[in-house]
């Protein structure tokens, strides 16, 4: 139909236009954070590119769902503002088949994000840690500044007092906290030493010179000196239960969800986070036609207000659930039932055309 057709260009054009948007800003807004290293001497145009691909999924995850409700508030809202609804409903045509696009639109996004949160996104983010540190790797001594506490490596604190030469370090300070591979923190001064990478094996490691290893534990210390000393700062080989959760295969996340609370979390979200793209779909032309005449800025401004209310909703659910207040399945979906119940109710009355109380 001509009118269904007409709706959902207007969806779309929105939707583009929000997502692209959207995309932009949280790309540049996580972008900054690792300027330190892909930007500079040594950068190659391609590795910019490649962290730029494999951001997009965690970021579609993000802008999809945002996209669809402020794109469906924005065109239904100017629909309203305009009579259009109004209209439509005169001229015989159910709330069911005017909000028929939305609801296209939202069913295809649910889809989009299903494949990524299940399927793309962990293997993205598995390659974006790859390209981050061969980059580290390719370029660790144009990284290095001299007089400056650098925290480029994880659990370690680097100090340089000069650069003698592109891989030659004096006055070299290291300090690396506790972790899986360490029981107590470590402290290694230098006199000076020399940075040797390997990005095929993914090896960066300091050679040091005539230093002294100081470590420290409750009820003791010790303190070793050493003429030649060699410091693994990484290996490149990163272990499972190391990773990050959104790292985590779905299969593997299924199999470990009862032993590791932070797995199942993440593995609730995976299923959460598309469905919310539904609920919106079902919210939007509800909601937004039962509003009065608010119009585009309006239902911009609307439509934001509630995003925030469902993310905030969704993280203190989630903090709750990582702290052991809730199981882990309601502090995920809590914020997608309230949404969902509140969403049929609403879809229900515009759908019945009774008259909504004014706020």
């Amino acid at each position: 139909m001509l009118i269904h057709r007409s709706i959902f260009k207007e969806l779309s054009i929105n939707f583009m236009t929000v997502i692209l948007s959207l995309s932009v800003i949280l790309f540049m807004e996580r972008f900054v954070r690792l300027t330190r290293v892909f930007m500079g001497k040594g950068t190659e145009v391609i590795d910019i590119a490649k962290v730029f691909i494999y951001l997009q999924p965690s970021i579609l995850l993000l802008s999809i769902p945002m996209a669809t409700l402020i794109a469906i508030f924005l065109t239904y809202g100017r629909m309203a503002a305009d009579s259009e609804i109004i209209v439509l409903k005169g001229s015989g045509m159910s709330f069911s088949q005017i909000s028929g696009a939305a609801l296209m639109l939202s069913s295809a996004g649910f889809c989009v994000i299903l494949f990524i949160s299940l399927y793309l996104s962990p293997l993205s983010m598995q390659y974006f840690k790859r390209t981050l540190h061969e980059t580290i790797t390719k370029k660790a001594s144009m990284i290095m500044e001299e007089e400056t506490f650098m925290e480029v490596f994880k659990n370690t604190v680097i100090y340089f007092k000069n650069i003698a030469s592109k891989n030659r370090f004096k006055g070299i300070f290291i300090y690396r906290d506790s972790g899986a591979s360490l029981k107590n923190p470590v402290v290694i001064v230098a006199e000076d030493g020399a940075l040797i990478s390997n990005p095929k094996e993914g090896m960066i490691k300091l050679l040091l010179n005539n230093g002294v290893i100081h470590t420290t534990s409750q009820k003791s210390s010790s303190e070793i000196s050493f003429s030649k000393y060699d410091f693994v700062l990484t290996t490149g080989i990163e272990r499972s239960e190391d990773a990050r959760s959104d790292e985590i295969a779905l299969f593997d996340l299924w199999k470990e969800r009862k032993d590791k609370v932070l797995w199942n979390i993440e593995l609730n979200r995976r299923f959460a986070i598309p469905f919310a793209c539904l609920i919106f779909g079902i919210l939007g032309p509800a909601l937004s036609s039962r509003m009065g005449k608010m119009g585009r800025l309006g239902g911009f401004s609307f439509s934001l207000s509630l995003l925030i209310l469902y993310y905030v909703m969704l993280i203190i659910a989630e903090g709750l659930a990582k702290a052991g207040k809730v199981p882990p399945f309601w502090g995920i979906w809590t914020p997608n039932m309230i949404f969902g119940v509140i969403a049929l109710l609403f879809f229900r009355r515009s759908h019945q055309d009774s008259p909504a109380k004014r706020i």
